[in-house]
């Protein structure tokens, strides 16, 4: 029964991925001001997600991409190309995929716990 649990496998590369999407975001927004600076972003968590079932690997061994960030044609004067509003809603939606994946995970473990017995 509790030989395969890929829903905790899913919350833990869930949790991976919104923290390297995290550190991304804060390297863009520490670097808001650099000249010609390219603002990035890691590809999206579904994308990683088909990416590991059409290779059939497990998610922990999938790394996500790091990609330009499509931000249009905004460039300030200096070729920087950081839209602080974009990357504080970046780091907004890393936050609440990190807050999704983590209560995935106690449902999950709260579900075994009452499976064995042990209504806590």
């Amino acid at each position: 029964m509790f030989k395969n649990l890929n829903i905790l496998n899913l919350a833990s590369a869930m949790t991976a991925h919104a923290a390297q999407r995290h550190s991304v975001v804060a390297e863009n927004i520490a670097n808001a001001d650099t000249p010609n600076y390219k603002a990035r972003d890691v590809e999206s968590f579904n994308d990683v997600f088909k990416s590991a079932q059409i290779q059939e690997v497990p998610l922990a061994l999938i790394d996500p991409k790091i990609i330009l960030s499509e931000q249009g044609d905004a460039l300030s004067p200096n070729g920087n190309s950081v839209s602080l509003e974009a990357e504080m809603m970046k780091s907004a939606e890393a936050v609440n995929t990190h807050d999704l994946s983590l209560q995935i995970y106690k449902k999950s473990l709260s579900l075994m716990k009452i499976a064995i017995g042990k209504n806590m």
